[in-house]
């Protein structure tokens, strides 16, 4: 570092230019003393999905989560359907992307509905990951009254009432 004095005799300090090939860059992350630990976290997209679909629960006005055709194969895999209609992507430097695919009760403000999503899905993520909500894309994929999802929902339901009655 340098310093000059300028006609005003106040002092200014300038960085003295680096030479690159003095410049020492270590790639390992292991600790620089023997005992000195090492701390990670680690949030996979997965967590993000179940917390923002925990989250939407909370919200008057989603009748459901509608999953698209990986939901579908997930599901019959055997995976869980618990983040249905829930896509999350990590993004650089800590941020994530959430994208949600709704159904609307009918009669209710989309718009409304949209700001309560949005308020408690970045709420949750963030304070439980850490991890910033840069997007949040809430689709609303269809429109019905809690009667109608009940019944379509009621009338896809496989036939197990022989296996119940045991």
């Amino acid at each position: 570092m340098t310093t000059k004095q300028n006609s005003t005799n106040s002092k200014t300090t300038e960085k003295a230019p680096v030479d690159f090939e003095e410049v020492e860059v270590s790639i390992d992350e292991e600790p620089k003393e023997k005992n000195e630990p090492i701390y990670k976290l680690t949030i996979t997209e997965n967590v993000v999905e179940k917390i923002s679909a925990k989250a939407v629960q909370k919200v008057d006005g989603i009748v459901a989560m509608k999953g698209g055709l990986f939901s579908t194969i997930q599901e019959g895999l055997g995976g869980s359907s618990e983040t249905k209609g829930v896509s999350a992507d990590l993004l650089d430097e800590g941020n994530v992307s959430v994208d949600l695919d709704v159904i609307l009760e009918y009669g209710k403000s989309a718009v409304e509905i949209f700001e309560n999503i949005k308020g408690i899905v970045v709420e949750d993520v963030e304070s439980m990951t850490g991890l910033h909500v840069s997007e949040l894309v809430v689709n609303v994929v269809d429109v019905m009254s809690q009667e109608e999802y009940n019944k379509k929902r009621k009338n896809t339901e496989p036939e197990d009432e022989e296996d119940q009655d045991a």
